[in-house]
């Protein structure tokens, strides 16, 4: 009789004490999840480190350690325990979305397509990392592998989500370089005659380089004129770049005969982009000469701009300043969007800023402008805009002037 009860105390010594270090492991484990959830994450990493003691092969503990450290912005040490979880084969949904989530935060592109790739041999898919996999070709540039990707019939379940769908047609915009664009705008005066002003042009992709051409058609003050213009953008390192432009018109009735513009665009850490330039403009009676710059800055879906320019005149040697300030709140992506537009003097970039007698008009002005722009489809958006202007066009007398703004852009691959 004694025998079985011999065996019967073995096994309970060994078991139990396995039972009791598993409710150990456990309960230290507890204690850590619910410091993180206090945001107390350094007593959550301890207790984690305290409870992996007592089972070092315990998964889902090296990965909440790794996500820890990556809320506190410690990528480098949140990769090391998601390796330790990859070292002991543990492949369960939370190592990979916490794999890519990292990967994401840390802004590593590459590795995250190759987790996501990884990911999906160990037949785990999910729509956080089709997301994110999105995610990854467009930052790595790689928008005919994206389209491809999601494109394909076993990935149409996801397209159905909002921000997926959003990522899907921010990568055919991406991709597709070659735009066709279309505007006109209309003004009104006091005395209600209509000004018009229309342009069409074409944008392509050279390498990194853009190249556009435009042709502009403005008919004011009972005048016609036909302007051509062609705009470069050259693309430098560190994602500055660099603008020129130039215009010709051939009566130089309404548009100065010839324009010339400049301007260096570089990024800074705490201030998206800063640029500075200029513009020259030769007129039938005057050449105006303008420095130029600009200051924006993205604010999570809002953006905010300030553009100056300072304004000298050969006819009478005079000089002026005139100021700018954009604000946009995007919805969707960076197509979708509504502005406000303050301003005070007149934008030597505004092709209506001229006067009758063809020369730009220098003196002073007070513009309000409301815009919306939307998609039509995938690959063109639609923009409108509604402004308003207190002019002076002679000295101490000023007009109202009301414009509508009608915007068209398509696409291409």
């Amino acid at each position: 009789m004694r025998k079985p009860f011999i065996v019967f105390f073995f096994l309970f010594l060994l078991f139990g004490s396995g039972l009791s270090a598993q409710i150990n492991t456990d309960s230290i484990f507890s204690k850590a999840i619910y410091s993180s959830r206090n945001k107390q994450y350094v007593q959550a990493v301890e207790s984690a480190k305290k409870a992996l003691q007592t089972d070092p092969h315990r998964g889902d503990i090296l990965v909440f350690i790794a996500n820890v450290y990556s809320w506190q912005e410690k990528n480098d040490s949140a990769l090391i325990y998601i390796h330790k979880a990859q070292e002991i084969n543990y492949h369960q949904a939370d190592f990979y979305e916490s794999w890519t989530n990292i990967l994401l935060r840390s802004h590593q592109y590459k590795a995250l397509l190759q987790s996501c790739t990884e990911a999906e041999k160990q037949n785990y898919s999910s729509k956080g990392i089709f997301k994110k996999r999105l995610i990854a070709y467009s930052e790595l540039k790689l928008y005919t592998d994206g389209i491809s990707f999601a494109e394909l019939p076993k990935n149409r379940i996801y397209m159905t989500d909002e921000p997926i769908n959003s990522l899907y047609s921010n990568l055919l915009i991406k991709r597709n370089t070659h735009i066709v664009y279309a505007n006109y705008k209309l003004d009104f005066f006091d005395n209600g005659l209509p000004q018009h002003l229309g342009s069409l042009g074409y944008s392509f992709r050279v390498g990194k380089q853009t190249l556009g051409f435009r042709a502009n058609y403005a008919n004011r003050f009972n005048k016609n004129d036909v302007q051509l213009e062609t705009d470069f953008y050259l693309q430098l390192n560190h994602d500055q770049y660099m603008y020129f432009n130039y215009g010709y018109a051939f009566d130089n009735l309404l548009f100065p005969h010839h324009r010339v513009g400049f301007e260096y665009y570089v990024p800074l850490k705490y201030i998206s982009e800063v640029s500075i330039g200029g513009r020259y403009m030769n007129y039938p009676t005057s050449q105006v000469l303008i420095l130029t710059g600009h200051l924006e800055k993205y604010i999570g879906k809002s953006w905010v701009a300030l553009r100056p320019f300072y304004v000298y005149t050969t006819e009478n040697k005079t000089k002026s300043l005139s100021l700018i300030g954009s604000y946009r709140l995007f919805g969707k992506n960076e197509m979708t969007y509504w502005g406000l537009e303050l301003g005070f003097g007149n934008s030597p970039d505004d092709r209506y800023a001229i006067t009758q007698n063809g020369s730009f008009n220098q003196l002073t002005a007070y513009n309000l402008k409301i815009e919306k722009n939307f998609m039509l489809s995938r690959i063109s958006d639609v923009h409108i805009g509604l402004g308003y202007t207190r002019e002076e066009f002679v000295t101490n007398q000023f007009r109202n002037r009301y414009t509508v703004e009608l915007g068209y852009k398509l696409r291409l691959k």
